[in-house]
């Protein structure tokens, strides 16, 4: 079946805005970016359309090509301890805790890999969504609440800019609704409830898909895949991903079959095949336990069980005790060898009963932990960028650090050790660089200084994610002195890392000193025009950042300033000259442009309007970017000719 313009158009849009929301793949991001700006941007669009709208796209010598460029990213997965762990009784000679995080050399215990292929094998994935997959997705079970696509992709001639549905939604309802219903049934049933929390040992290495099965589900589904063939190339992009991977993989992930060829992280098709590989399971946990709450996210499976009594009361493990009645006994799992459970059916995916979560509450017994936890969560899922910033007088020790207690908070003896918050840490970095995008005051040395003493030794290389929202904050800030510091401060760190095989160790810092150029280009795309810090890393790709319009919108002061041709600082309160809107920008734009947005950009005055009103300026950057007019709001003139007896109404 031919690909049209107007479908690979929509799907770059798609992958465009998919990208544009994650916040972890900026290597992805950058190649977008680069894509968009090169000069063979449409000629480049238009040799994906040919090969997706080939009869037999996965023989295509272009697409071969575009195989050959597959390549993968390395990052840390998990730091090896500094000290091992101990016991109380282990401690003779009494207990030692300290801050230090520094050491010659930071060790990885274990890694991860990321798909890093061309766009063109990116949009093949996204047009495989739109065409295919989306059948696929119709036929998940609500219980599957994770990496689901957005409804609008289920709509004839949808042009939307929706991929998936969005993640906080998805992932509050799979956590929320499990929690609700353990309540009901302790408060209003006066039940016993146990709740399991599983999760499969990684995961996407170990799925084996079947894609002689899939064709078939999909030729049974109404889809002509004999016709659309993009599975063929999803199959191809699978295996040449896993053929890139296999000589380094073999060393770190050395108990991996070779007949396993798992789905390449950082694709997007991977997501919507990883939940296909595990409905059946899902079929089979709701008829044979018929628990009163279940619900996947990917590869993290919550249980709500109406429980008889207390599963410490046996003689074995409570967990295993557990797990065996629910999932062994009726088939879903076999029993476990060295504390391995594997799926029935799916041998090659694994349970480990160490990370299997059992919580069990008597109805006749406080809940109030259960409704601490519900609490918690609810205030964790509150967007804190939107929050008040009363937390400004905070230092990072304040909020980056909690202290680890056995027994009593109260006694100093219970402290068992010091432990690194990531969600306050990040938290706090977002509040403050939006207290400096609201206020004119200068750098508060103490935060500086508190990011420079975090980020040091393990806790550099551990919360590498971090590091572009620092150099942000730096940034809008203005604090230069802290923000090269900080920066040399990473460039001696990244250096110890260190893996017992010495080419994952080379890739490692590749990645890593990769990963900290990109960080600090996304940075450098919305505040000063100069922090003074390229020069210290060589090309930093910001421009190609700022012209593809991929930069973090939250961080640009003036709304919708991002739309212009104004090449200054987006953390500016005004603009010496008014700008223009780049059409291109607009046409291409990662995301929905609200009414009221276009309204701001039209009355700031940063814009040149010509003869336009406010009103026609704003509807014609919305209609520009959104692809249709504003639909509910009526312009009603209060009386006069002037902008200010001019307003806008919802309907």
């Amino acid at each position: 079946m031919a690909m049209t313009g107007t479908e690979i158009e929509t799907a770059y849009r798609k992958l465009k805005s998919y990208v544009y929301y994650d916040k972890t793949d900026l290597r992805l991001r950058e190649r977008l970016a680069k894509f968009e700006c090169s000069d063979k941007f449409v000629g480049n669009l238009k040799a994906v359309q040919e090969v997706a709208g080939a009869e037999q796209p996965a023989l295509d010598k272009r697409f071969k090509q575009w195989l050959e460029q597959i390549r993968y990213r390395v990052v840390p997965k998990k730091l090896r301890p500094a000290r091992p762990a101990e016991s109380p009784d282990d401690e003779p000679d009494g207990k030692y805790i300290t801050n230090v995080t520094s050491a010659p050399a930071v060790e990885v215990e274990a890694v991860n890999y990321f798909f890093d292929g061309p766009v063109e094998l990116h949009l093949i994935a996204v047009l495989w969504l739109m065409r295919e997959g989306r059948h696929l997705d119709a036929m998940f079970l609500p219980e599957c609440c994770g990496s689901r696509l957005s409804p609008k992709l289920h709509e004839e001639d949808d042009d939307s800019l929706q991929l998936f549905a969005k993640y906080h939604e998805q992932y509050s309802r799979w956590r929320d609704n499990g929690i609700r219903k353990a309540k009901h049934l302790l408060v209003e049933e006066r039940r016993n409830v146990a709740i399991l929390g599983l999760d499969l040992r990684e995961y996407f290495y170990r799925v084996k898909l079947d894609f002689g099965e899939l064709r078939s589900v999909l030729q049974s589904a109404g889809v002509l895949v004999d016709k659309a063939p993009l599975l063929d190339c999803i199959e191809a992009i699978g295996k040449a991903y896993r053929d890139c991977i296999s000589p380094l993989l073999s060393r770190t992930h050395v108990e991996f079959p070779e007949s396993v060829a798992g789905l390449p992280i950082g694709l997007c098709s991977s997501l919507v095949l990883a939940n296909w590989y595990l409905q059946e399971f899902d079929a089979e946990v709701l008829k044979s336990v018929r628990p009163a709450y279940y619900g996947r996210y990917v590869d993290d499976i919550l249980l709500v069980v109406p429980a008889g009594q207390d599963p410490s009361k046996g003689d074995g493990s409570p967990v295993a005790e557990f797990i065996n009645d629910i999932l062994v006994r009726p088939g879903l799992l076999s029993p476990p060898e060295k504390g391995i459970y594997r799926l029935r059916g799916r041998s090659s995916l694994q349970l480990q009963q160490s990370k299997c979560i059992l919580q069990y509450f008597d109805a006749r017994h406080s809940i109030a932990g259960l409704e601490k936890f519900k609490k918690k969560l609810e205030q964790n899922g509150s967007d804190f960028l939107l929050l008040p910033v009363d937390e400004a007088d905070s230092s990072m020790e304040d909020v980056a650090y909690e202290l680890l207690y056995e027994g009593s908070v109260n006694k100093f003896r219970s402290i068992k050790g010091v432990a690194e918050n990531r969600y306050e840490l990040a938290k706090h970095l977002a509040r403050q660089t939006i207290l400096h995008l609201v206020t004119d005051d200068p750098p508060d040395r103490k935060v500086s200084q508190g990011l420079q003493n975090f980020f040091k030794g393990r806790s550099a290389i551990e919360y590498f994610d971090l590091w572009e929202r620092v150099f942000t904050l730096l940034g809008i800030a203005g604090d230069k002195a802290t923000g090269k510091a900080f920066l040399k401060q990473l460039k001696a760190e990244i250096p110890r890392v260190r893996h017992n095989d010495v080419q994952v160790t080379k890739e490692l810092l590749a990645n890593l000193e990769q990963h900290l150029k990109l960080a600090l280009a996304l940075s450098d795309s919305v505040s000063e025009e100069d922090v003074g810090l390229s020069e210290l890393l060589g090309d930093v790709p910001a421009e190609e950042f700022r012209r593809a319009n991929l930069l973090r919108h939250h961080f640009v002061r003036a709304p919708l300033l991002n739309f212009t041709n104004y090449s200054g600082s987006l953390s500016c309160r005004s603009l010496k000259k008014p700008a223009k809107p780049d059409p291109h920008k607009l046409k291409w734009t990662p995301r929905f442009l609200n009414f009221d947005e276009c309204m701001l950009l039209a009355y700031s005055g940063n814009v040149r309007r010509g003869k336009a009103s406010p009103f026609e300026f704003a509807s014609a950057v919305f209609e520009a970017a959104n692809r249709h007019a504003p639909n509910g709001v009526l312009w009603v003139k209060a009386g006069g000719d002037s902008d200010a007896d001019e307003q806008e109404e919802e309907t």
